[in-house]
């Protein structure tokens, strides 16, 4: 993965295309999703969020190559998050360094095995770049959900005027019987308190709707 296209498709999260973020694509729901909630309206908008926010569609050619090749095996999982997540999204831009939040509610597996199995890994492209990625549990995250994981991920690469360095949270959280997955990210970080907060507006907004 090289430093242009992690931002591109981890940060828009989408996870996640700097070019192509910003546009007014509505975010869609999955068939399952609207059968078990009629409205469809179980994901977070514009509004919930703090100022600056807008909508930010997926990349519709992510630019994460195919022979992008992690250090530690099964890691390509955790990227997948970051890359696109489930059928379920709702994917927002705060300017063109971030924040970039994404927002999932297809069901995945804990993930605490493989971010304990992924804390420093590095991905190197089809082009032979490399990026090294450092995933770290966050264990006093206030409690929001029925049950909470949260990690820090944080990535950085290239050399010079190339050199790049980004970071953010990876939020799961237990509401009732969905599973929420949040990806907040920016370049070169984003506030925590922020992603606090877009936390609990994604469980206030699934549990009024349960």
């Amino acid at each position: 993965m090289s430093h242009r296209s992690l931002p591109a498709v981890t940060l828009c999260a989408a996870a996640v295309m700097l070019g192509a973020c910003g546009s007014d694509a509505k975010p869609t729901t999955s068939p399952s999703a609207a059968a078990a909630h009629p409205t469809g309206d179980v994901l977070l908008a514009v509004e919930d969020l703090p100022e600056g926010y807008a909508t930010s569609p997926p990349d519709a050619t992510p630019e994460v190559s195919a022979a992008s090749s992690p250090s530690v095996e099964g890691c390509e999982a955790l990227l997948d998050l970051f890359r696109g997540g489930g059928p379920t999204e709702a994917r927002f831009e705060a300017g063109a360094t971030g924040p970039f939040l994404a927002e999932s509610l297809a069901a995945v597996k804990s993930l605490d095995t493989l971010a304990a199995k992924c804390q420093t890994f590095t991905d190197t492209d089809g082009d032979g770049a490399t990026t090294s990625v450092r995933v770290e549990t966050v264990g006093d995250f206030p409690r929001v959900g029925d049950s909470e994981r949260v990690f820090r991920m944080s990535a950085q690469g290239g050399t010079g005027d190339d050199a790049f360095a980004l970071s953010g949270y990876l939020v799961q959280l237990g509401v009732g019987g969905l599973t929420c997955t949040i990806v907040h990210f920016g370049q070169p970080g984003v506030d925590r308190g922020e992603t606090e907060s877009i936390a609990r507006a994604a469980v206030t907004k699934i549990r009024r709707r349960q």
